[in-house]
């Protein structure tokens, strides 16, 4: 069987060459963002608070990389938290915490997140303590960690949950949260604002 060196040539090196030059010149974001997921994390704080009944869903599809899977949900859960004085909005984002085909937070978290659950999550200390955030404009970004009652603590979640569970995330799936939310959300003059000191 004769091969096509040429094609397999363009097949193999041109096009996966040409495809991640295109993703990092366009669809990267806010490229200094991706060093400071891990600072971001540790510099966070870990929330319980209780999902009150009324609540709101933002969403919108973004492009993250080129081709035709190159694009996802970026989501908002926003309630306003009576414990903390703010509005608060759980961010995350389609086709990362998955479990074989099962996106578990399209198809399970935005559901059960509606169910007055009691969650703990992560909040980054410099825009919790930052006046600007917990407005109903422009609410406290958080990361979910895991949820332990549902119906304003009237259920328990029990801690056998079989797989797939989407009352916990690995941190994994929340680092990668925090990585996209970053590069593509947190306008680059705020970034270098909170993280780098930066006064515009």
């Amino acid at each position: 069987m004769k091969i096509n060196l040429n094609y397999a040539w363009s097949s193999f090196i041109v096009v996966p060459v040409l495809f991640y030059i295109i993703t990092d010149l366009f669809y990267r974001g806010n490229t200094d963002a991706y060093d400071y997921v891990d600072t971001y994390l540790s510099r966070s704080k870990v929330i319980k608070v209780t999902i009150p009944q009324k609540c709101d869903e933002n969403w919108e599809r973004y492009r993250f990389r080129f081709g035709k899977k190159g694009s996802r949900n970026y989501n908002q859960f926003i309630f306003y938290s009576d414990k903390y004085k703010k509005y608060l909005a759980i961010v995350s984002f389609s086709g990362i915490d998955t479990f074989g085909e099962i996106d578990l937070e399209d198809l399970c978290r935005r559901s059960f997140y509606k169910e007055q659950p009691t969650i703990f999550a992560y909040a980054n200390t410099a825009q919790w303590n930052d006046a600007k955030y917990g407005t109903r404009a422009l609410p406290m970004p958080i990361f979910f960690i895991k949820a332990t009652h549902l119906y304003n603590n009237q259920l328990t979640i029990g801690p056998g949950e079989s797989p797939p569970n989407p009352y916990i995330i690995g941190y994994n799936s929340t680092r990668k949260f925090v990585e996209q939310y970053l590069a593509h959300f947190l306008p680059e003059e705020e970034f270098d604002r909170l993280f780098k000191g930066k006064e515009k």
